[in-house]
């Protein structure tokens, strides 16, 4: 691998020092933003502080590699489920920097982590999600992606977003049973707009995200080149664009565009190489697929960030770029 550079991504692989950002994360982190408060590195950590934002972070990730994004904040077959703190506590423990997950709405007031609308595949209740009462969802005991029961319970999001200050990135998809100018101000109010990338079904819902956020990284469609300047046409700006590919493959023609206007790329998935990689567990496939975006959305996040993992004399290319940015 060359040191060039290709745009803003530098072609180093520096996915570790974006790991040593995660692990052992500093109480420092929490004052992020203080205006005294100068970058630095703690050189027994190599962690970063203030914490770098999301857009900071991608911009200074190298140009073959993508960040791993555990998809519903989880890894298949483990004991872990789908969208709970304790799941994502694990994440964190591996190096995993991304985690996707669902925001739902319970008794028209508590927002929590959930995926589906009514309790019944992912844990010991029943019926819909949306008429319960917080009370009654800790009596809940969600089951792993397996259909185990956990010992675990519902949780609520303004914990999530507390306990993921300075510790993870966050991709918040909006289950209907939410409404979007609550989360976004659940978000605010945990200090962590920066740690989130908001997630847009439609150019209409990036526009209201975008409104009630405008220095959030936004995930908005783009499957051809000329989407950029449509949305851009439509008022959202390429400096919070991150662009949601699809479910097919990457062609060099739209990585190329999106490149050139410095939009990190997020693919939908490996597609179905988590699921061949899984059975003949080498898991080096991994580091080509990784080549073109920016971040992959993963149901094996583990074994992904485990592939992608480098180390190596780039760190300090790495934290050198993020704490220019921090400083500029």
């Amino acid at each position: 691998m060359t040191n060039t550079v290709k745009n803003k991504y530098l072609s180093a692989p520096a996915k570790t020092a974006l790991l040593c950002v995660f692990i052992g994360a500093l109480s420092s982190c929490q004052a992020a933003n203080t205006p005294s408060l100068e970058a630095k590195v703690d050189e027994k950590t190599r962690n970063i502080t203030p914490f770098p934002s999301v857009l900071d972070v991608f911009s200074c990730k190298p140009q073959e590699l993508a960040f791993v994004a555990a998809h519903r904040g989880t890894h298949e077959n483990s004991k872990f489920p789908e969208n709970a703190l304790e799941s994502l506590k694990e994440l964190h423990k591996r190096g995993v920097p991304f985690a996707e997950i669902d925001v739902a709405r319970i008794n028209g007031t508590t927002q929590i982590l959930y995926h589906d609308g009514t309790w019944d595949r992912g844990s010991t209740g029943s019926g819909p999600i949306a008429v319960t009462s917080w009370e009654a969802s800790q009596k809940l005991l969600l089951k792993d992606t397996n259909g185990n029961i956990t010992s675990f319970r519902p949780t609520a999001f303004a914990d999530v977003l507390s306990w993921a200050k300075g510790k993870m990135y966050l991709e918040v998809d909006f289950k209907s049973s939410t409404d979007e100018a609550e989360v976004i101000q659940t978000i605010r109010d945990a200090g962590m707009i920066d740690q989130v990338i908001l997630i847009s079904y439609n150019t209409d819902q990036a526009l209201r995200l975008h409104k009630l956020a405008p220095s959030a990284a936004l995930s908005v469609g783009i499957f051809k080149p000329g989407d950029i300047k449509a949305l851009e046409v439509r008022g959202i700006p390429v400096s919070v664009m991150t662009a949601w590919t699809g479910k097919g493959p990457l062609t060099h023609e739209l990585t190329e565009a999106l490149d050139t206007h410095n939009i990190p790329i997020l693919a939908a998935s490996f597609y179905d190489l988590d699921d061949k990689l899984q059975a003949s567990k080498n898991y080096s496939a991994y580091t080509e697929f990784a080549k073109l975006p920016d971040l992959v959305v993963s149901d094996y996040a583990f074994n992904a960030q485990q592939a992608l993992e480098i180390k190596g004399e780039n760190l300090s290319d790495y934290n050198n770029c993020l704490l220019n940015k921090q400083k500029n």
